[in-house]
Parts: structure tokens; sequence; C-alpha cells
């Protein structure tokens, strides 16, 4: 049976309540401000070998810590190749990107994503306003097959936010997915994934991602089971000559 939600008003419709209670629930979200000088449209970063980005994690289901997660540039060439470790990882693994904004393979989520096509993590000239739609298929090493993915980002707003590495002017970037689960018994997954990108770090400086599935039957009797609710907090970086 086909486990892809075919209906995507709806789908859009729940993850962006889920979205607006995730912001709601965590610390990350901030007030509006104008984009900073020299942000509008949000400027692609050059990132370089040794980039680094550290960050703690928080379940935002009971505000418990859930470790810190650094990221680290290993190349840059052909493709950027990022060294992710902690997270409850047993070992670092790798994330691979074919430009500082479009990723090919993800470590975000509860299992590791690899895209047959790269997939935006933030839209095109990004301003407030601006939305992009993207579809494709990913791999993921607890599926033996391929399974379909669809994505809309839309930068919403910059807001101002406060983490422990300080306070940021970032772009709020609403990744809202709609995507087959190689679990075969979770029907109709959706996901919200919600970025604050501060061009100062090259980066998100917060993000926090969830979702939610139908749990072992397509009819949805059960009600539909949450998955993680993490977000992340900017604890420090040294991206593209600047520090923190």
């Amino acid at each position: 049976m086909n486990r892809f939600d075919p209906d995507r008003r709806r789908t859009l419709a729940t993850l962006a309540m889920l979205a607006g209670a995730g912001a709601a629930g965590g610390c990350a979200t901030g007030t509006a401000v104008p984009a900073p000088a020299g942000a509008d449209p949000l400027p692609v970063p050059t990132l370089g070998v040794g980039d680094h980005w550290s960050w703690r994690l928080v379940n935002l289901y009971n505000g418990g810590s859930m470790g810190e997660l650094t990221e680290t540039v290993t190349a840059v060439t052909p493709e950027i190749r990022i060294r992710v470790e902690g997270g409850g990882a047993p070992a670092p693994v790798a994330e691979r990107y074919a430009d500082p904004w479009r990723v090919v393979e993800e470590t975000t989520f509860e299992h590791p994503v690899t895209f047959d096509v790269p997939m935006p993590l933030v839209p095109p000239a990004a301003r407030p306003g601006a939305a992009i739609s993207t579809s494709g298929r990913y791999t993921s090493p607890f599926g033996s097959g391929t399974y379909a993915w669809q994505q809309r980002l839309r930068a919403v707003r910059w807001e101002r936010i406060t983490v422990p590495a300080g306070s940021f002017d970032a772009l709020r970037i609403d990744r809202l997915v709609n995507l087959e689960h190689p679990d075969r018994f979770r029907y109709f997954a959706e996901r919200t994934d919600v970025l604050w990108v501060s061009p100062q770090v090259g980066r998100w400086v917060a993000r926090e991602w969830t979702g939610s599935y139908m749990p072992g039957s397509p009819t949805g009797r059960a009600g539909r089971a949450r998955e993680d609710w993490v977000r992340w907090e900017l604890t420090g970086w040294q991206a593209g000559g600047r520090g923190g």
C-alpha cells in the first residue's frame, strides 16, 4: 500500500500547525527585526576546511539535555563534507552538500537520509516571503528501497535569536516535509524543520524539528504518533574566518 500522503493541503496545514507549536514552545523563537545590512537576500556563505560549529541539543517535550553536537567541514570540493559528532551517535558520521544550502546526505533526523537530487535547506535568493517546493527520492540504512520525499521551504522573517553563543539576527526558514518512511508501519509521515540562519555564522544558530505519522494502519484509528521534538542551540563556532 502506498504510504505517501497525496493530500498536500492537509499535510501542509498539519505541518504548519506543528511548526507554530514548536516555535511557541522553544525559547529559540525571537522578535522580528529588519534584515541586517548586506543580507537581503541572505548571502551564500563561503565555507572552508576546518570551519566548525557546536550546538547543545534540547528535548522540547521535557526540556532535558540531549548532549552536544559538533560539525566540522572536512572538504569543500568536489562537494562539501561535514563531520558530525555527538548527539548520542556512537561514532562520527558524515553529511554531504552540493553547496552550502543544498544537502545530499543528511543526518539531522531520527535516521540518516541520502537524496537522489540535492535538497535545498534555504530558498534561492532567500528573503522574507521567498518559497520553493522540491521533490525527489531518498535511501536510508534502515530501508531496502527508495522512498518519496516532498518538501516546501518558506523564508518567514528576520528574527533576533538569543542562544548560548550570543544574540544573532537570523532568517527563519520553515521546512515542511511529506515523506514515505522506511518503517512500513508508519503511514503518511510528516515533518517540520525550522531553521534560524545567521549570515554572521554562515549556518543556523537554532534549529527545531519534529514530525508525526499514522502508526500501524493508514485508517488513523489510533491517532497520529509524534516523532522526537528537538531544538539545536549554537554554543560556539569558527566559520569563514569569524569566530565565537
